[in-house]
């Protein structure tokens, strides 16, 4: 019987990369206990198999630690899935955090001309259909 010629079922996919992140890479794979090739394949389909959206729905919430007088930074999505964004973070981290965060928002309130709490950004070009 005639051996089939090979078929082309598998591709390669190659990458360039400097040294240094190859190092990187190739320190990651033997701490995985994994071949680069495994590993690139179980990264690359990761994200193929996943679509991954742009946006979820959830919560920031900031859990006090009492033992280590510290905070966590967790997000609570929708779904009930927990994500820790920050473990063991300051009071002065999280208070100068809260300080920034609110100028910003100040700053772009003050942009879309906000002056009711309870008011939303309304996108400009439905106004003009209105108008």
């Amino acid at each position: 019987m005639k051996e089939p010629t090979r078929v082309q079922e598998n591709k390669v996919v190659m990458t360039k990369l400097p040294r240094e992140e190859f190092t990187r890479f190739q320190k990651y794979c033997e701490q995985k206990k994994e071949t680069i090739n495994a590993a690139l394949r179980r990264i690359v389909m990761a994200e193929v198999d996943i679509p991954s959206k742009e946006f979820l729905s959830g919560k920031n919430v900031f859990l006090y630690n009492q033992n280590k007088d510290n905070f966590t930074w967790r997000i609570v999505l929708d779904d009930g899935s927990k994500v820790d964004v920050a473990k063991d973070l300051s009071a002065e981290y999280v208070e100068q955090l809260h300080d920034v965060l609110s100028k910003a928002v100040e700053e772009r309130n003050a942009y879309v001309q906000k002056a009711k709490k309870e008011s939303v950004a309304v996108p400009r070009k439905i106004m003009r259909k209105k108008r």
